[in-house]
């Protein structure tokens, strides 16, 4: 091989010539920035944390910029940008980044879904754009347990909360009130007005749910974490009916569910064993008028429920096998307080109380007088004395914009509110009316509930047994001008109804509250 030596001294020529022009010290005017890097030290902190979800995460790192610790409550380097952010550990959600703060310490209450994470810490100097990072993984834990829940509205949309503490749950927990509860897990509030609210009475594991009830919307969600499970448009239903106007839900202690969407009462049968998924029929069928917004909860075997007709003014029923609304049969007694099949009154409002009666306020179409009428749904559908009293309400204060009500089982226990800051209990037996409670200020009362199931009779069922079953009584309340919803609890006797107004906890930051239920450890 020959080799073409000028040519590889000219190349080592011009070689050298480059690399003293590259040693040439520049004397320009040129402007030069010096690099400040921050440092963060986490040496005095844990790297991983376990928190119980909607408690809060503290995390203090201590930085330090130009030889200078940065002051946490004041930083003094306006040069300087913190930014805490989250993202799940799995890379199946990485996309799903949550913004926490801007600050140097984390104080953040987490209503992240239960899943492990990764926090990540930010410093940036936004002079030189260097960044400092720390990270630390946070897995967070389940802690919807047992509590009080209430559906309220706020902004135009739905959503739920959740009061814990030692009178609602068995368990001894730290007192804890919840915001926000669905758009919390599912990224934005139920649409619509809120209605109703339920808990399952499933006997499987897999098919317990939360039912949430709007004027626009019906969602199931997973009783832990408040994820939507199926909504009115997807999964909830066999077949989604084709108008979408959700007037009520409940559950009944028959283990069944039931849903009335335009006119029409959907139902899941948990006492049909099925392997996979379960979902509310097409309804039943059946000729009958405009039906209340109510079913019995609380039936004999033979019925999976009983419904009121509006229309027509009279009670019908839904046998347990059968696929029709139907009138009841069997002749009512000739000197029973009223009869079923032709009660002459609209339907307002209903609740299991004393003896598992189905107590319900009506307003007589003739006279226009208010009426409490008392039945027995749980013997037989071919009794002939379903009938069981009927109590005249109209001299009550304001019953004329009655709006609420709840009724103890243990006892003759009756409340009713009327939408002024007033709360009454109504003794049937004798007549008299009590005003037992007066809420302060502009409050209106919007909803009242005692704690307690659907009817269900503890020894029964153990399960759907809260701690205090009628011993705690929640008058929700709203002020229209400050735009605040209260829950006042407060222990009552399960006897009489006598209230012990000396326990009153006050919760408040609620919405416009519709509806109030317990709910169990599922």
């Amino acid at each position: 091989m020959r080799f073409n030596l000028p040519y590889i001294k000219l190349s080592f020529l011009l070689l050298a010539v480059a690399v003293i022009a590259g040693c040439y010290k520049d004397k320009g005017n040129y402007d030069y920035v010096s690099i400040d890097e921050a440092t963060i030290d986490t040496s005095g902190l844990a790297t991983n944390y376990s928190i119980q979800r909607f408690d809060t995460l503290t995390i203090a790192p201590v930085v330090t910029y130009q030889g200078v610790k940065v002051n946490s409550a004041k930083p003094q380097f306006p040069e300087l940008k913190f930014v805490w952010k989250m993202y799940p550990a799995s890379s199946v959600r990485l996309n799903d980044e949550r913004t926490l703060d801007s600050t140097v310490t984390l104080h953040k209450m987490l209503d992240q879904p239960e899943m492990a994470w990764e926090v990540l810490f930010t410093v940036v100097n936004t002079k030189t754009g260097v960044k400092a990072f720390a990270k630390f993984a946070v897995a967070i834990a389940p802690s919807l347990a047992e509590g009080w829940m209430v559906l309220y509205e706020k902004n135009g949309h739905s959503d739920v909360g959740l009061i814990v503490n030692d009178r609602i749950a068995k368990a001894t927990v730290k007192e804890k009130v919840l915001y926000d509860l669905y758009a919390a897990s599912n990224g934005a509030p139920l649409k619509g007005k809120p209605g109703s609210l339920i808990t399952s009475t499933a006997n499987f594991p897999t098919y317990l749910s939360l039912f949430i009830q709007t004027s626009e919307d019906v969602a199931s969600v997973w009783p832990g974490t408040f994820e939507r499970k199926a909504t009115f448009s997807d999964t909830l239903f066999w077949t989604v009916p084709s108008v979408k106007t959700p007037a009520f839900i409940t559950a009944s202690e028959g283990r069944k569910e039931f849903v009335l969407n335009n006119n029409k009462l959907h139902k899941i049968d948990y006492l049909t064993i099925a392997p996979g998924r379960r979902a509310f029929d097409d309804g039943a069928a059946g000729t009958y008028g405009t039906l209340a917004p109510w079913v019995a909860s609380s039936v004999h075997a033979t019925l999976a429920t009983v419904v009121y007709d509006q229309t027509n003014q009279r009670f019908l029923k839904l046998t347990s096998a059968g696929a029709d609304i139907i009138p009841f049969t069997t002749k009512q007694a000739a000197k029973g307080p009223f009869d079923i099949n032709n009660v002459g009154m609209q339907f307002l409002l209903s609740d299991v109380g004393r003896n598992y009666y189905q107590y319900s306020v009506m307003k007589q179409t003739s006279t226009g007088k208010y009426y409490l009428l008392a039945a027995n749904f749980r013997v037989a559908d071919t009794d002939s004395t379903l009938a069981k009293g009927k109590y005249d309400m109209s001299a009550c204060p304001e019953i004329e914009n009655i709006n609420s009500i709840t009724a103890g089982y243990l006892g003759e226990i009756f409340y009713y509110s009327a939408g002024s800051n007033k709360f009454y209990q109504f003794k049937y037996n004798t007549g008299v009316t009590e005003n037992l409670w007066t809420a302060p200020g502009n409050e209106k009362i919007t909803c009242i509930r005692l704690q307690r199931s659907y009817g269900t009779n503890p020894a029964q069922d153990v399960l759907y047994a809260p701690k205090n079953a009628n011993k705690v009584l929640y008058i929700a309340t709203y002020d229209e001008a400050s735009g605040n919803g209260k829950v006042y609890e407060m222990l009552v006797d399960p006897s009489s109804g006598a209230l012990n107004t000396g326990s009153v906890r006050v919760y408040e930051g609620f919405g416009k509250i519709k509806a109030m239920a317990w709910k169990p450890f599922i």
